[in-house]
Parts: C-alpha cells; structure tokens; sequence
C-alpha cells in the first residue's frame, strides 16, 4: 500500500479597524497521512502556491500528520526561509504526539512558531500580516 498525504487548502482574509480594511489572505493548510519522501511534493505544491501568492505567514495545521520523515521536515525548513526572508512566519499547529516528539528531538520546536489550537495560530498570524 502506498503512502497518501491531502492538503486541504482554505484561507481567512483578515479585516481591521473601522473602515475594514482587508489585508492578505492567511492560507491555511490543513495537512493529513504520512509527510515522507513519496508524499513531500503534495505539500511542497500548497507551500508554493501559498508563496507565489505573496503570503506573508502560513498556517500548517498538522494535526492529522501520522508520520514525518526527514524529507518532510526539509520541506518545512526550506518554506520557513522562504517566508522569513519576506518578514513573515511559518505558524504550526495541532501537531499530533508522533509529529511533536519527532520535532522536539530535531529542534524543530524551538525554531517554529508551534500553537495547540489553530484558534491560538490565527490570532498569532494576525499579528504578522
């Protein structure tokens, strides 16, 4: 049986102040299955078009992630940079036990923005955008 992973791509678009003002919408992708070497390209394809879109921050709610491989952690890195060098964020959330101790043990934690809720990261991607 071959590893599968979906990418459930919605977005909020953010409105303040009086006059609503509208910023950029806030992609949030919603990832599920094994994040490995046979399935890295399905989320790499939502990062991208996530960027090429101009976000500034990305939600990854990883909550249904059953498994992350060394491939799927590259991903994550290489996208982190990618935004940062625009003055934005890679927010993570809802990680699942698996996901969480495998990021722990990389040091992942302490280099992304990582909330319980995806309640938590959308406050906190406001403040980016």
């Amino acid at each position: 049986m071959s590893a599968t992973l979906t990418v459930n791509e919605t977005s909020i678009t953010p409105e303040v102040g009086v006059g609503k003002i509208v910023r950029k919408p806030i992609p949030i992708l919603a990832v599920a299955g094994r994040l490995d070497a046979s399935t890295v390209n399905v989320l790499e394809r939502a990062l991208m078009r996530s960027l090429l879109q101009g976000a500034k921050v990305i939600i990854i709610d990883a909550g249904e992630i059953t498994y992350i491989s060394s491939s799927g952690l590259r991903v994550l890195l290489t996208a982190r940079r990618q935004v940062r060098e625009r003055g934005g964020d890679i927010i993570l959330c809802t990680l699942s036990p698996n996901v969480r101790d495998v990021m722990d043990m990389v040091g992942f934690t302490a280099l992304f923005t990582v909330f319980n809720t995806r309640e938590e990261s959308l406050t906190a991607a406001l403040g980016v955008v």
